[in-house]
């Protein structure tokens, strides 16, 4: 059996997770790594994800994590330019135990997924 702290953190994938008031609970290495070759400041586990994303992508995810809570999407995904190419960005809600938004994992792909 494996540690799946471990797993995450060794994970080649950048990896965040947020509440839902978008402060963010757990970031792996990789995230940390990617966001200082992407020259984004300010990702830090208890820090709101608005120190690291400018108005305009808070205005996006505050849209998406709406649908989230309302069931509307199951999945959200984008792409973006990085520093070796194309980076595949998929947002994934979890839900509490009573069904409400428990918050967001986003994995960070380095490459495409199509």
């Amino acid at each position: 059996m494996c540690d799946v702290t471990k797993v995450w953190e060794n994970l080649n994938t950048a990896l965040i997770v947020s509440d839902p008031d978008f402060n963010v609970t757990y970031a792996n290495q990789r995230a940390y790594t990617l966001f200082e070759e992407l020259k984004i400041a300010g990702l830090e586990v208890g820090k709101n994800m608005a120190a690291c994303h400018q108005v305009a992508t808070m205005t996006k995810l505050k849209m998406i994590y709406q649908d989230f809570a309302s069931k509307k999407i199951k999945i959200n995904h984008l792409t973006m330019d990085g520093p070796d190419g194309t980076l595949t960005i998929v947002n994934v809600p979890f839900y509490n135990e009573g069904g409400e938004l428990g918050g967001v994992v986003e994995m960070v792909f380095e490459g495409s997924l199509a």
